[in-house]
């Protein structure tokens, strides 16, 4: 194993600590800016995106109205005093995610850094900050840690405004204060069990809808950015729709799904398997880890598939050095 893998797994490890902690840390006072928003524009770039995207469903499970684009997505929408912008940015660095902020910050709207840095550059541009505790200290390894204590920040604020009907909610951020080590053990065992299916010859589809689809993308990016095969997102209805076209004998899935598993999953499973004649592994938090919304148990299914994409390096390029630096140089993005 070289020192950059082990620093990734080393990261990934880390959310059994850093995901209690942060939650921990949440100042829910600081998160009140957000009840009376008119419209809250979650924005990120790469894993940042992913947690801008889950922060867009942890919003709207409460009632509030949240939306979740790229930063160069954000000129084609009107700004004023009654938005709310969070550009999450673990680094603090990202040029894009800064400039966005600058941008609604000039329109008058309230702007909140999500990060993992609170010196980082990108707090300038924020009205106020919101500070994740990855543990991590590098962010030029893969991203994991800081991706997931981002989605847990925004879990926890929209919980303090669940009602008693989303008392699940609550139920399920404590509950996430308390898995610790046993939730990173969990993902363990199920990324170990992904990697039991996966050929790096052929593509990988992460196929989920919802909440989910958080993880599938998180999944996404992890499997990509080693460099070893291609992995290809969508959400159910675009697979059935459009990418069976696509798939050939022998190709892999992971379906990402809520739990508990309904006829539906059981259904699109054998389609996927039978019918495609997939390599085929269904990804769920199941009742072990006792989560009961969608929004929690998106986390652990992230974390999952962080630890499959790493255990699957580990496996198949364990000489690994680097990411692809020509590639990584290509965009300017901090």
């Amino acid at each position: 194993m070289t020192e950059f893998l082990d620093a990734c797994y080393s990261a990934i490890k880390k959310q059994g600590k850093a995901i209690p902690e942060t939650l921990a840390s949440v100042d829910l006072k600081e998160t009140d800016i957000i009840n009376d928003a008119k419209r809250i524009v979650l924005v990120g770039c790469g894993d940042s995106y992913a947690a801008a995207e889950y922060g867009k469903w942890a919003f709207l499970k409460v009632g509030l109205n949240a939306i979740s684009l790229s930063p160069r997505e954000m000129s084609h929408i009107a700004l004023d005093k009654r938005n709310v912008v969070i550009g999450i940015t673990a680094s603090g660095r990202s040029l894009a995610t800064i400039a966005a902020l600058d941008r609604a910050k000039s329109k008058g709207a309230t702007t909140v850094v999500l990060t993992d840095d609170p010196e980082g550059k990108a707090v300038e541009s924020a009205d106020r900050v919101w500070t994740t505790r990855s543990g991590v200290n590098s962010y030029n390894i893969s991203p994991s840690s800081p991706t997931t204590t981002a989605m847990a920040y925004l879990l926890k604020a929209a919980g303090r405004l669940a009602n008693a009907a989303n008392g699940r909610l609550h139920h399920d951020v404590t509950r996430l204060e308390t898995l610790g080590k046993r939730l990173v053990d969990w993902a363990d065992r199920k990324g170990s069990a992904i990697l039991e299916m996966i050929d790096v010859r052929r593509p990988l589809y992460l196929i989920s809808e919802g909440p989910n689809y958080v993880a599938a993308m998180i999944g996404h990016m992890k499997f990509n950015e080693y460099s070893l095969m291609k992995s290809i997102l969508g959400r159910r209805e675009e697979v059935q729709h459009h990418y069976a076209l696509s798939i050939n004998d022998k190709d892999r899935a992971v379906l990402v799904s809520d739990n508990p598993v309904t006829s539906d999953d059981v259904s699109y499973m054998n389609v996927l398997t039978k019918t495609l004649k997939m390599q085929a592994y269904h990804l769920h938090a199941d009742d072990e880890l006792e989560l009961l919304t969608s929004l929690a148990q998106t986390i652990p299914n992230a974390i999952a598939l962080q630890m499959a994409a790493y255990h699957t390096v580990l496996r198949f390029d364990s000489s690994k050095k680097q990411w692809k630096q020509p590639h990584v140089d290509a965009f300017k993005i901090y």
